[in-house]
This record gives C-alpha cells, structure tokens and sequence, in this order.
C-alpha cells in the first residue's frame, strides 16, 4: 500500500496524529537534504486529507437541515382609475406641468 492509500485509509484521530508525528520528524531533519522535501510532501498530502475529511463531515453536517423562514403572503391592489385620470396622470407627464 502506498503512503497515499494509507493516509486516506486513517480515521480522523490516526490521521491528525500522523501530522503531529511528521511535524516532529520535519524539525529533526536538515532543510537542505533530499528526506526534508519528501517529509514537507507526505505533510501535505496527510494536510490534504484532513482538510477533505473535515469538509465532508461539514457537508453532511448542514446538508440534513431544512431552514423554516416562514410564509408568505401575496396582496394585489389594483388601482381603479378612470379614463380621465388617466388621461391627466399622463398628459402632466409629457407637459412642463408635470416636470416641475
């Protein structure tokens, strides 16, 4: 099994330990060697999957919830103007009387 199938085969609490464990062993290591790169790599990919696996349970977490935000009402008022108000409310539009 490779380290990749492995790591992502860890419950949560295995895998967070894990982490702790590359973190000890990254500060032990000199920077300039070859070990400290694939440490930094095998850190990642262990960071990777604890960020997915907290992102999952977030999902499943709020996914199941349904938000209550109330009813709502439609009231329709439909004015009942005349011809002739209407014809006013118009003409005043498109005359000075109207822009002033």
């Amino acid at each position: 099994m490779d380290y990749y199938s492995h790591i992502y085969s860890l419950p949560e609490d295995k895998l967070v330990t894990e982490i702790e464990k590359l973190n000890k062993k990254l500060f032990k290591v000199n920077p300039g060697s070859g070990m400290y790169n694939q440490l930094l790599d095998m850190l990642n990919v262990a960071q990777t999957a604890h960020g997915e696996m907290q992102y999952v349970r977030r999902i499943k977490d709020t996914s199941d919830k349904i938000i209550e935000i109330g009813e709502v009402s439609e009231h329709i008022v439909t004015p009942n103007y005349s011809r002739d108000e209407l014809l006013v409310a118009i003409v005043e539009q498109y005359t000075d009387k109207g822009r002033e």
